[in-house]
Protein backbone atom coordinates (compact mmCIF):
# COMPACT_ATOMS: atom_id res chain seq x y z
CA UNK A 1 0.00 0.00 0.00
CA UNK A 2 1.46 3.37 -1.03
CA UNK A 3 2.21 5.88 1.72
CA UNK A 4 0.90 9.41 1.55
CA UNK A 5 3.13 12.39 2.24
CA UNK A 6 2.48 15.63 4.13
CA UNK A 7 4.62 18.76 3.88
CA UNK A 8 4.25 21.43 6.55
CA UNK A 9 6.17 24.68 6.14
CA UNK A 10 6.71 27.46 8.65
CA UNK A 11 8.11 30.85 7.58
CA UNK A 12 11.23 31.74 9.57
CA UNK A 13 11.18 34.93 11.65
CA UNK A 14 7.82 35.95 10.19
CA UNK A 15 7.33 38.55 12.94
CA UNK A 16 10.31 40.43 11.52
CA UNK A 17 8.78 40.65 8.04
CA UNK A 18 7.97 44.30 7.40
CA UNK A 19 5.31 43.79 4.75
CA UNK A 20 3.53 40.60 5.71
CA UNK A 21 0.64 41.27 3.33
CA UNK A 22 2.96 41.34 0.30
CA UNK A 23 4.80 38.21 1.43
CA UNK A 24 1.53 36.38 2.11
CA UNK A 25 0.30 37.14 -1.41
CA UNK A 26 3.61 35.88 -2.79
CA UNK A 27 3.23 32.70 -0.73
CA UNK A 28 -0.32 32.16 -1.98
CA UNK A 29 0.76 32.71 -5.58
CA UNK A 30 3.70 30.33 -5.20
CA UNK A 31 1.52 27.59 -3.69
CA UNK A 32 -1.03 28.02 -6.48
CA UNK A 33 1.76 27.52 -9.02
CA UNK A 34 2.85 24.35 -7.21
CA UNK A 35 -0.72 23.03 -7.18
CA UNK A 36 -0.93 23.44 -10.95
CA UNK A 37 2.54 22.06 -11.70
CA UNK A 38 2.14 18.97 -9.53
CA UNK A 39 -1.63 18.45 -9.77
CA UNK A 40 -1.24 14.75 -10.52
CA UNK A 41 0.79 14.23 -7.32
CA UNK A 42 -1.38 16.25 -4.96
CA UNK A 43 -4.30 14.92 -2.90
CA UNK A 44 -4.92 18.13 -0.95
CA UNK A 45 -3.73 21.44 -2.40
CA UNK A 46 -0.94 23.42 -0.82
CA UNK A 47 -2.27 26.49 0.96
CA UNK A 48 -1.53 28.73 3.95
CA UNK A 49 -3.02 27.35 7.16
CA UNK A 50 -2.55 28.92 10.59
CA UNK A 51 -0.42 32.04 11.09
CA UNK A 52 2.79 31.70 9.11
CA UNK A 53 2.39 28.01 8.20
CA UNK A 54 1.38 26.24 5.00
CA UNK A 55 0.82 22.61 4.09
CA UNK A 56 -0.20 20.18 1.39
CA UNK A 57 -0.70 16.43 0.97
CA UNK A 58 0.81 14.23 -1.75
CA UNK A 59 -0.26 10.81 -3.00
CA UNK A 60 3.25 9.53 -2.28
CA UNK A 61 6.66 10.97 -1.32
CA UNK A 62 8.27 10.62 -4.76
CA UNK A 63 8.27 14.36 -5.55
CA UNK A 64 8.33 15.72 -1.99
CA UNK A 65 11.84 17.13 -2.26
CA UNK A 66 11.25 18.49 -5.77
CA UNK A 67 8.20 20.36 -4.48
CA UNK A 68 10.11 21.66 -1.46
CA UNK A 69 12.85 23.03 -3.73
CA UNK A 70 10.27 24.51 -6.11
CA UNK A 71 8.66 26.43 -3.24
CA UNK A 72 11.98 27.43 -1.72
CA UNK A 73 13.37 28.73 -5.02
CA UNK A 74 10.34 31.00 -5.52
CA UNK A 75 10.01 32.55 -2.06
CA UNK A 76 12.11 35.53 -0.92
CA UNK A 77 12.25 34.20 2.66
CA UNK A 78 13.45 31.02 4.35
CA UNK A 79 11.17 28.49 5.98
CA UNK A 80 11.35 25.34 8.05
CA UNK A 81 9.77 22.28 6.49
CA UNK A 82 8.77 18.94 7.97
CA UNK A 83 7.95 16.03 5.67
CA UNK A 84 5.93 13.14 7.06
CA UNK A 85 5.32 9.87 5.26
CA UNK A 86 2.51 7.53 6.30
CA UNK A 87 -1.26 7.32 6.15
CA UNK A 88 -3.88 10.07 6.33
CA UNK A 89 -7.43 9.95 7.63
CA UNK A 90 -9.92 12.23 5.94
CA UNK A 91 -13.35 11.69 7.54
CA UNK A 92 -15.07 14.37 5.46
CA UNK A 93 -14.76 15.49 1.85
CA UNK A 94 -13.63 18.83 3.24
CA UNK A 95 -10.29 19.20 4.98
CA UNK A 96 -11.78 19.34 8.47
CA UNK A 97 -10.68 16.65 10.89
CA UNK A 98 -7.75 15.34 8.86
CA UNK A 99 -5.17 13.36 10.77
CA UNK A 100 -2.94 10.29 10.44
CA UNK A 101 0.67 9.25 10.82
CA UNK A 102 1.79 11.37 7.84
CA UNK A 103 0.50 14.51 9.61
CA UNK A 104 1.95 13.52 12.98
CA UNK A 105 5.35 12.75 11.49
CA UNK A 106 5.42 15.97 9.43
CA UNK A 107 4.66 17.99 12.59
CA UNK A 108 7.31 16.11 14.53
CA UNK A 109 9.88 16.71 11.78
CA UNK A 110 8.96 20.41 11.65
CA UNK A 111 9.42 20.85 15.40
CA UNK A 112 12.78 19.06 15.20
CA UNK A 113 13.81 21.46 12.40
CA UNK A 114 13.17 24.40 14.70
CA UNK A 115 15.02 22.85 17.64
CA UNK A 116 18.06 21.84 15.57
CA UNK A 117 17.96 24.83 13.18
CA UNK A 118 17.57 22.62 10.11
CA UNK A 119 15.69 23.73 7.01
CA UNK A 120 14.16 20.37 6.11
CA UNK A 121 13.76 17.00 7.81
CA UNK A 122 11.96 13.86 6.68
CA UNK A 123 10.27 11.30 8.89
CA UNK A 124 8.80 8.07 7.54
CA UNK A 125 8.71 6.06 10.77
CA UNK A 126 8.09 6.64 14.46
CA UNK A 127 11.37 4.90 15.21
CA UNK A 128 14.68 5.82 13.56
CA UNK A 129 15.28 3.80 10.41
CA UNK A 130 18.28 3.67 8.13
CA UNK A 131 16.47 5.27 5.18
CA UNK A 132 15.51 8.32 7.25
CA UNK A 133 19.07 8.63 8.50
CA UNK A 134 20.42 8.54 4.94
CA UNK A 135 17.84 11.05 3.67
CA UNK A 136 18.43 13.52 6.50
CA UNK A 137 22.21 13.18 6.31
CA UNK A 138 22.07 13.98 2.59
CA UNK A 139 19.86 16.98 3.40
CA UNK A 140 22.39 18.13 5.98
CA UNK A 141 25.27 18.04 3.49
CA UNK A 142 23.23 19.94 0.90
CA UNK A 143 22.19 22.54 3.48
CA UNK A 144 25.80 23.12 4.56
CA UNK A 145 26.83 23.74 0.95
CA UNK A 146 23.85 26.03 0.35
CA UNK A 147 24.72 28.09 3.42
CA UNK A 148 28.09 28.92 1.85
CA UNK A 149 26.56 30.38 -1.33
CA UNK A 150 26.83 34.00 -2.34
CA UNK A 151 23.63 35.74 -3.37
CA UNK A 152 24.64 35.41 -7.03
CA UNK A 153 25.26 31.70 -6.69
CA UNK A 154 21.86 31.29 -5.07
CA UNK A 155 20.14 33.17 -7.88
CA UNK A 156 21.78 31.08 -10.60
CA UNK A 157 21.26 27.73 -8.86
CA UNK A 158 17.62 28.54 -8.13
CA UNK A 159 17.10 29.39 -11.79
CA UNK A 160 18.70 26.10 -12.85
CA UNK A 161 16.53 24.20 -10.36
CA UNK A 162 13.38 25.84 -11.71
CA UNK A 163 14.43 25.27 -15.33
CA UNK A 164 15.86 21.75 -15.45
CA UNK A 165 17.51 20.88 -18.72
CA UNK A 166 18.54 24.48 -19.45
CA UNK A 167 21.90 24.83 -21.17
CA UNK A 168 24.61 27.12 -19.84
CA UNK A 169 23.96 29.34 -22.86
CA UNK A 170 20.28 29.66 -21.92
CA UNK A 171 21.10 30.37 -18.29
CA UNK A 172 23.71 32.91 -19.34
CA UNK A 173 21.24 34.63 -21.65
CA UNK A 174 18.76 34.98 -18.79
CA UNK A 175 21.36 36.59 -16.51
CA UNK A 176 23.15 38.43 -19.34
CA UNK A 177 26.44 36.71 -18.59
CA UNK A 178 28.66 34.36 -20.55
CA UNK A 179 28.46 30.58 -20.63
CA UNK A 180 31.86 30.51 -18.93
CA UNK A 181 30.58 32.73 -16.13
CA UNK A 182 27.65 30.37 -15.56
CA UNK A 183 30.05 27.43 -15.40
CA UNK A 184 32.24 29.25 -12.89
CA UNK A 185 29.30 30.24 -10.69
CA UNK A 186 27.85 26.72 -10.62
CA UNK A 187 31.28 25.25 -10.01
CA UNK A 188 31.92 27.56 -7.06
CA UNK A 189 28.48 26.62 -5.68
CA UNK A 190 29.36 22.88 -5.87
CA UNK A 191 26.26 22.41 -8.01
CA UNK A 192 27.50 19.12 -9.49
CA UNK A 193 27.79 17.54 -6.04
CA UNK A 194 24.47 19.00 -4.88
CA UNK A 195 22.57 17.83 -7.95
CA UNK A 196 24.04 14.34 -7.50
CA UNK A 197 22.88 14.32 -3.89
CA UNK A 198 19.45 15.59 -4.86
CA UNK A 199 19.09 12.86 -7.48
CA UNK A 200 19.85 10.24 -4.83
CA UNK A 201 17.35 11.87 -2.46
CA UNK A 202 14.62 11.72 -5.08
CA UNK A 203 15.39 8.07 -5.87
CA UNK A 204 15.24 7.14 -2.19
CA UNK A 205 11.95 8.98 -1.74
CA UNK A 206 10.57 7.17 -4.77
CA UNK A 207 11.47 3.84 -3.17
CA UNK A 208 9.26 4.69 -0.18
CA UNK A 209 6.07 4.55 -2.28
Amino acid sequence: MASNCVLIGDIKRSRDVENWSTLFKKLEGTLNEINKMFSEDIIIDFKPTVGDEFQGVLKNPKNAYVIYVSIKSRLPVDFYCGVGIGDIERPLEEEVGMRGTAFYRARSALELCKKSNRNLLIKSSDTTIQTDEILNTLLRFIEVLENSWTERQREVVNYVRLHPGSTYEQVGKHFKISRQAVSQILGAADWAAISEGEALLNNLLGSLN
